[in-house]
């Protein structure tokens, strides 16, 4: 899999109606009868990324590739011609696929066998697609023409999903989408009603959503944050912190509205964690507008980001617009703005040493177990104990790098 956190959902979800089947998943792809790779085109890093990974496993031999996703939807032609994919399937039929493994169709497998457990991260925390598609029009994105239009799955399936994932002994969910807070919108809801149902109609401890548009974070839905099952991490893309830039990308928010937006969720939720995406670059960002991008996320106080090179899309408006920026300036505005924000991620996790947090464990190795805090970050803890997929009460002791915490039992 290449890509966000959709596409982990999605191949969650196949993995899982694989297993209801009573086919085999196996971690090892030379075991394999068939592969499924869920590719990504959101930068030409993830669609080489994507080409790449298709042609490794074919190179295997021992199994048939199957492509879905963004990049071999968009980039069908190149998938089909120069990697010689046999067996392409668009986004639009993804959650198809599963039919095609049957006795009735030339993509077949052996006789389904009983299946295993997966691997641990899936034991533990589940991604869980409620949206698909996307009616923004940001104009360096490929996605809405891979994806389509915004479209809700229905609550009755999300909660269906749940509530399996909860017979699983699943500790926490991630509710994912392209325009996650779009959910609804075609049922004439919100993102708050489903929510409002999730925490009524199941018992799974945590909660926890993807990336979130700025101007889909409505105050009906901070409120819901009242409810301790809904974790204290916003992910909330930026992409730019200069206005000229904003409205370029044809983003729908301007630095002053994003800027009340953290100020009104800081106040509601004292001891939420948002991170961002930023992208550097842009057609048009001078060094004035770069400098005045990096002196806004500095003033946001982000817990942690990712930052991104502009990267001209093929089918995009951005990748024709005047003023493009030399590759070279791009890669040294990247590495001003992460630093920047490594500085920022690295004073938010001081503030949070010595605090007690509740973690949840997801694996051990030697002497180390390994778990997320309720804000997403990652916590290593020295123990002899099996504490997999449990939710333990630990004080962050220190810090372990720059991303990560030493953290003990608190007894």
């Amino acid at each position: 899999m290449v890509g966000c956190r959709l596409n982990q959902a999605e191949i969650e979800r196949l993995a899982e109606t694989f297993r209801l089947k009573g086919y085999e998943i196996t971690p090892d792809p030379k075991n394999a009868d068939a592969i499924i790779v869920n590719t990504c085109c959101v930068t030409h890093k993830a669609a080489a990324d994507s080409r790449k990974m298709v042609r490794h496993y074919q190179s295997l031999g021992t199994s048939r590739v199957l492509a879905t996703g963004c990049w071999a939807t968009l980039f069908k032609n190149e998938a089909l011609n120069d990697l010689e994919v046999i067996n392409l399937v668009p986004n639009t039929k993804k959650d198809q696929i599963p039919d095609l493994f049957s006795d009735n169709h030339d993509f077949t497998l052996n006789a389904p066998r009983v299946k295993p457990e997966l691997g641990h991260r899936s034991r533990t925390r589940a991604f869980v697609k409620v949206q698909d598609g996307c009616d923004n029009k940001c104009t360096y994105c490929a996605t809405q023409l891979a994806r389509g239009k915004s479209r809700s799955l229905p609550a009755e399936a999300v909660l269906s999903d749940l509530k399996l994932l909860e017979t699983e002994g699943i500790k926490e969910v991630v509710l994912s989408g392209v325009q996650l807070g779009s959910w609804g919108r075609d049922f004439g809801l919100e993102l708050a009603d489903l929510l409002l149902l999730i925490l009524e109609h199941t018992s799974i401890p945590r909660i926890r959503l993807s990336s979130i548009e700025p101007w889909e974070i409505s105050p009906r839905l901070i409120s819901l944050w009242s409810n301790k099952r809904m974790l204290p991490h916003l992910h909330i893309p930026l992409q730019s912190g200069s206005d000229a830039i904003l409205q370029a990308m044809r983003r729908q928010n301007d630095t002053s509205a994003y800027k009340n937006l953290l100020v009104n969720i800081r106040a509601k939720i004292p001891e939420i964690a948002i991170s961002t995406d930023i992208i550097v670059g842009f057609p048009e960002e001078d060094d004035a507008k770069f400098i005045e991008s990096l002196a806004f996320v500095e003033s946001c106080n982000f817990s942690r980001g990712h930052v991104f090179q502009f990267s001209p899309m093929e089918f995009t408006e951005a990748a024709s617009l005047p003023g493009q920026v030399p590759a070279i300036i791009k890669k040294v505005r990247s590495q001003l703005m992460l630093q920047s924000m490594q500085a920022a991620q690295h004073i938010y996790n001081v503030q949070q040493v010595e605090r007690i947090v509740e973690v949840l464990v997801e694996g051990k190795r030697g002497q180390f177990a390994s778990g997320l805090t309720p804000d997403y970050q990652r916590v290593k803890l020295v123990t002899d104990q099996d504490l997999h997929n449990t939710i333990q009460n630990v004080r962050l002791s220190g810090l372990d790098g720059a991303e990560a915490f030493i953290g003990e039992l608190d007894s």
